[in-house]
């Protein structure tokens, strides 16, 4: 059987990536880091929002969050869900990126802040995939986190789900010298750069970093209940069923399953499943007429977020106020990369401190949404409001039931270097 360009292109992915991900203790890289400690019990706790969050929330009369209403009264309501919100930004001291020079950086100021912007819409997926699984909030949080770390961490410290990584030819059980990089982390974003001559020091897009997420997570088989799917421009319905259900017959039909019936099939869920679906909304501004779209994503219960941000300035947009400005989290500040989890003060550095707002005129054309159903009635909730949305007047992006092959090299140029963040 041929093997399709998307095939060998995945294979080398692989490749290149389990040759990089597994890093020797006596490699020159770990003498430029700090020692990493690796200790990661800690209790979530004491988590101070910034007072502009709860000023913000008296002065005006709602603000919407992830689909939810909060009026004035409500500020202590407001910073318990902050609380449950992942946080990153530039970090320094890193362990090493290689740029396209071969020299090695260890920080991410001034070209990571879109890596760090699909690190908090995945790391929101992520939690409410743990939470799903009856994790508790300070584990969700806990195991959220080790995916993104800054830096190797042993084997005997890696998240459990990681068990595949561990099978690998590398037999990594018995050299307890190998440290493994986290599978999310900004250098895996670099690694994968070099597909689409991408290195580090350079802006990524919120393209390639949903691109990244889908591969990575296929590669290493991550998170085996989950598929992570990537659209551009539509999102494909027949696409999500192949790849998140199971078709049935009339001989395995389980009737204690939840049945979806699409073009004279029926099918049951198999794999939660993991949406971005990426667009450009214009030419150098937003187009007017996709401002109040725009913001109807975030009524949708399945939104996590969007990724996008005003000229060479990522953000992560949660919600809006009344005044019509959509809320953002910003990595635009530079800390310490994180080495030990067991102090309340450093899990705090990946929580909330602020939210800021912008007004949508402001804002670049290119944008990333993500959405994630978890069982099957947040699925059918979910594809009810892409139905309806797509027929409301101007929606950021189209609904197409049928699977129809798409030559992705004619939307290029909709997605180039000038979006990148």
């Amino acid at each position: 059987m041929e093997i399709s360009k998307k095939e060998i292109d995945l294979i080398n992915k692989s490749k290149y990536l389990i040759d990089n991900i597994f890093i020797l203790e006596s490699e020159p890289e770990f003498n430029n880091v700090i020692l990493y400690n690796n200790k990661f019990n800690f209790n979530v706790k004491n988590n101070s929002i910034n007072n502009f969050i709860l000023e913000q929330i008296n002065n005006e009369d709602e603000i919407i969050l992830f689909n939810k209403k909060y009026k004035k009264d409500q500020g202590q309501k407001l910073k318990y869900t902050f609380d449950k919100i992942l946080y990153f930004c530039y970090r320094k001291n890193t362990y090493p990126f290689k740029s396209r020079i071969s020299a090695s950086i260890s920080r991410d100021s001034g070209w990571g802040c879109m890596i760090r912007c699909g690190q908090m819409i995945m790391a929101r997926a992520i939690y409410k995939y743990l939470k799903s699984k009856k994790f508790s909030t300070e584990k969700a949080i806990s195991e959220t986190i080790k995916y993104f770390l800054d830096i190797p961490y042993s084997e005997e410290n890696i998240p459990s789900i990681f068990s595949s990584i561990l099978s690998t030819n590398l037999n990594i059980n018995n050299n307890k010298n190998i440290k493994i990089l986290p599978p999310f982390s900004a250098q895996m974003h670099c690694f994968l750069g070099k597909f689409y001559n991408k290195y580090a020091g350079e802006w990524f897009s919120d393209v390639h970093v949903c691109q990244n997420y889908r591969d990575i997570n296929e590669i290493f088989n991550l998170f085996p209940e989950l598929s992570i799917i990537h659209f551009l421009t539509d999102f494909h319905l027949e696409e999500v069923l192949d790849k998140c259900f199971t078709l049935l017959n009339n001989e395995n039909v389980d009737k204690n399953k939840k049945i979806f019936n699409f073009n004279d099939k029926k099918y049951i869920m198999k794999k939660c499943g993991l949406i971005f679906i990426s667009v450009r909304l214009g030419i150098n501004k937003i187009t007017n007429e996709y401002y109040d779209s725009l913001k109807k994503i975030f009524e949708c219960k399945e939104c996590i977020g969007i990724i996008g941000g005003e000229t060479n300035l990522a953000h992560y947009f949660i919600g809006y106020n009344n005044k019509g400005n959509l809320l953002y989290l910003d990595p635009h500040i530079t800390r310490d990369a994180v080495f030990e989890l067991n102090d309340d003060s450093i899990i705090n550095d990946y929580l909330v401190k602020n939210i800021l707002e912008i007004s949508i005129d402001d804002m670049s054309t290119g944008l990333s949404f993500g959405f994630l159903f978890r069982n099957s009635d947040e699925f059918e909730d979910f594809n009810q409001f892409m139905e309806k949305y797509s027929k409301s007047s101007f929606p950021c992006f189209g609904y197409i039931k049928q699977k129809i092959e798409i030559d992705i090299s004619k939307y290029e140029n909709l997605f180039n270097d000038e979006d990148d963040f």
